[in-house]
């Protein structure tokens, strides 16, 4: 296995418990994730996206200077 593959496995393995779902709510409650609605409720997925960015800035550059 590559770094590569093992700092994606890493990453993934990091960012499930985000993916992972809400319990049910009990009868009469609002729905969950009714309440936010604002930027920060992806910040998860915007972390994500730059966590990959910075992974292939870095190893696109270190393949340039081998």
């Amino acid at each position: 296995m590559n770094k590569v593959t093992a700092f994606m496995s890493f990453i993934f393995l990091v960012v499930s418990p985000a993916w992972a779902q809400t319990p049910p709510a009990t009868p009469g409650a609002p729905p969950a994730g009714d309440a936010g609605g604002g930027i920060m409720d992806y910040w998860w997925v915007i972390l994500l996206i730059i966590i990959v960015i910075a992974a292939i800035w870095y190893f696109s550059r270190r393949g340039r200077n081998v």
